[in-house]
């Protein structure tokens, strides 16, 4: 077993089972903990596999001579499926006159169709295929560069270790071994389990669905832009759960790239990839409008919370910084001098992801630079109070509750090997991990929201998982919903592919997005 895994046995073993762990009453929680150890999202395990990209140039960049398979077990890949979504961890290899104080780790993957081919590769069309009993290669070409997979061995029928190369105008500028999953369920776990049950699946026209948020009995989806299907706002009249209807479209302006959405009395607050907040006038539901964007210029946004009449907003260019708006005219967000986008200095507020407030205290989700406190008592005067960092780490997301008495921060990593920390955010000073969770090493999580003790927690191709965290350091899954098809209509081969967004409002449903099928309504378990 891989170190970076065996934290997780037990709660890999209730995941895949399809009866599930047991379920019977565990004594409340006393608030008592025994620290965990952090290794951090991935542990280098060495090469993963034993092919090797040749560097010397005697064949051309991405021909099945550029790569020794001489270490292979070639007759292995007979076994292999040769269908569907594989994604691939990988592990990058420095040139031999690169200093390097560790490895790159990045993720990636390619789409099979039923007849073998495929169909993208690294997300870019085929470029070519060799695909025999005993040779596996399949490249993709986006521009002038080309993505290639050689399968070495098979570990098993859906399993593949191999080697992989970026090739840019034919020179070689990047080489990794991988290994790869198909992204087919878990053994014996079906469609849904735990109570959850799917009511309504509504196609989303617009871009990738990315984010939903509920509010006035109407779903409000964010897609981003994809090629060819520009992005915006579908809303969606739930009133009846079992049949929502399309009532009212807003496309993202020209130039925009919508991403997530928060809301207070009438007003969308819109996260933008280059365009800052978009707020957005949702009112009339059947006529969402656009009303301008906050704080103006090219200023790329990836998250914003709400509480009370403030509005957090973290952004990642043209500075990385934390912007604090007053909304007490929700239409009119008037931005605080007292967090603004100046000069970079120690004690500032870098952001990443995104943002949450809980019992006065700021959560950031600082990407590389960890899970960061802060104080927000006094708007004048925000303060961080503690950090959170781990190895080849990408902080994401969080939700903050009480528990027994103390703050305890869920924390999402995102990428290859990420997953659920449970932290003890009491002391911001010495915040510490007490329970973890996660799935397969090539899907990532992706949201997560608190209600009472249920933690719900989109994961990609995973679906959606639903959690119990009555006691915060044993993690039980309760329920869940494989939101995820090989064969839906635009489905590709991306980390992001599958469940996205998340909402969980608190009138007895369930609302998710998936980048494929659109809004799914569930009840809620």
């Amino acid at each position: 077993m891989r170190p970076v895994r065996a934290a997780l046995t037990v709660l890999l073993a209730c995941a895949a089972s399809a009866l599930g762990c047991d379920e019977s009453e565990a004594p409340p929680w006393d608030g008592s903990y025994v620290p965990m150890e952090e290794r951090g999202d991935w542990v280098d395990p060495g090469p993963l596999s034993t092919c090797r990209v040749l560097r010397d140039g005697t064949a051309p960049c991405g021909s099945l001579d550029s790569f020794d398979l001489s270490g292979c077990k070639a007759r292995t890949l007979e076994k292999l499926e040769r269908a569907g979504v594989f994604r691939a961890e990988l592990r990058y290899e420095p040139a031999e006159s690169t200093a390097q104080t560790s490895p790159r780790v990045g993720g990636g993957g390619f789409k099979l169709a039923a007849n073998g081919l495929p169909e993208l590769v690294f997300g870019a069309p085929r470029a070519s295929a060799v695909w025999t009993s005993r040779t596996l290669l399949i490249s993709g070409r986006e521009g002038d560069t080309l993505y290639t997979f050689v399968g070495c061995n098979a570990v098993n029928e859906r399993v593949l270790t191999g080697c992989f190369s970026v090739c840019r105008n034919e020179q070689l500028v990047d080489a990794a071994t991988f290994r790869a999953e198909r992204m087919s369920r878990f053994k014996g776990e079906s469609e849904a389990w735990g109570g959850l049950k799917l009511l309504s699946a509504s196609l989303v026209e617009a871009g990738a669905p990315v984010d939903v948020h509920v509010t006035g009995g109407h779903a409000h989806v964010i897609s981003e832009n994809r090629p060819g299907r520009p992005g915006g706002l579908t809303v969606f009249d739930v009133s009846e759960p079992r049949a929502p209807v399309a009532v009212g479209r807003l496309g993202a302006p020209e130039g925009s790239d919508w991403r997530s959405a928060t809301s207070v009395e009438g007003m969308l607050y819109v996260v933008t990839a280059n365009t800052g907040i978009a707020v957005v006038d949702i009112s009339e539901p059947s006529r969402p409008t656009f009303v301008r964007s906050v704080p103006g210029g090219p200023v790329q946004v990836s998250g914003a919370s709400v509480d009370r009449d403030r509005l957090y907003v973290t952004v990642e260019s043209p500075e990385p910084g934390t912007l604090l708006f007053d909304i007490s005219t929700p239409g009119e967000p008037r931005l605080m001098e007292s967090v603004t986008l100046g000069k970079m200095a120690p004690d500032r507020l870098y952001a990443g992801r995104s943002a949450t407030t809980h019992g006065g205290r700021l959560y950031l989700n600082h990407q590389r630079d960890g899970f960061k406190v802060a104080d927000i008592s006094h708007p004048d005067k925000v303060s961080l109070l503690g950090t959170y960092m781990y190895p080849y780490g990408n902080s994401s997301a969080s939700v903050v509750g009480t528990f027994a008495g103390r703050a305890v921060a869920f924390e999402l990593g995102r990428g290859v090997g990420a997953r659920l920390r449970v932290l003890e955010v009491s002391t911001p000073s010495n915040i510490v991990k007490i329970g973890e969770y996660g799935l397969r090493h090539v899907v990532s999580p992706r949201n997560l929201e608190l209600r009472g003790s249920r933690l719900y927690l989109t994961y990609h191709q995973e679906g959606l998982r639903v959690l119990d965290m009555s006691h915060p350091t044993q993690p039980r899954e309760l329920a869940g919903f494989n939101t995820y098809r090989e064969t839906d209509p635009g489905r590709g081969d991306g980390v992001d592919e599958g469940a996205a967004g998340l909402d969980v409002p608190g009138d007895g449903h369930v609302y998710v997005v998936d980048t494929a099928r659109g809004l799914l309504v569930l009840n809620e378990p």
